[in-house]
C-alpha cells in the first residue's frame, strides 16, 4: 500500500511531504523528482542495468514455466534456473534471447522465448515472447 500511495521513502517523499529540506531531484541521474515511479521505471542511470536485470528474472520465471510444462528437467527451485541458449527435446525446442532472423525488417529481432514445435505450424508473438 505505501507504493501504491506513493509513500515510499524517497527523496521527493521527504522534500515535499515530510518538509525536509533536502533536493528531491533523482539520487542516481539528478534530472527528475525522485518518486517511486521514477526510480521503478524512469531513471536513465537504472535503466542500463538494474531494469535489464528485473526484467531477466521474470522472463526466467517465465522460461522455467515453460520447460517444465514440456517435460524438460530443470531445477527444483525457479529462482535457480539459469536458462541456456537452446533446449531441444524431440519435439519442441525452446530459444531463450536469441536473434531471428527474418525476411522483412523487424525491431525487436530479439525476443526472451521463443517457443516452436518440430511440425509446420506457424510461430506467434505474444509481446516479446514467441510461441505457437
Amino acid at each position: 500500500m505505501t507504493a501504491q500511495d506513493q509513500a515510499i521513502n524517497t527523496d521527493s517523499f521527504k522534500n515535499k511531504i515530510l518538509k525536509e529540506e533536502i533536493d528531491s531531484k533523482c539520487r542516481f541521474c539528478k534530472q527528475h523528482e525522485e518518486s517511486f515511479d521514477h526510480l521503478t521505471s524512469g531513471c536513465s542511470i537504472l535503466a542500463k542495468n538494474e531494469y535489464l536485470m528485473k526484467h531477466d528474472k521474470v522472463c526466467a520465471h517465465l522460461h522455467y514455466s515453460i520447460c517444465k510444462a514440456l517435460g524438460i528437467e530443470m531445477t527444483d527451485k525457479w529462482y535457480t534456473h539459469m536458462p541456456k541458449p537452446v533446449y531441444e527435446e524431440e519435439t519442441v525446442t525452446v530459444l531463450w534471447n536469441q536473434a531471428v532472423h527474418t525476411d522483412r525488417e523487424v525491431t525487436a529481432k530479439r525476443p526472451d522465448i521463443i517457443k516452436n514445435k518440430r511440425e509446420n505450424m506457424p510461430t506467434h508473438r505474444c509481446g516479446n515472447t514467441l510461441t505457437q
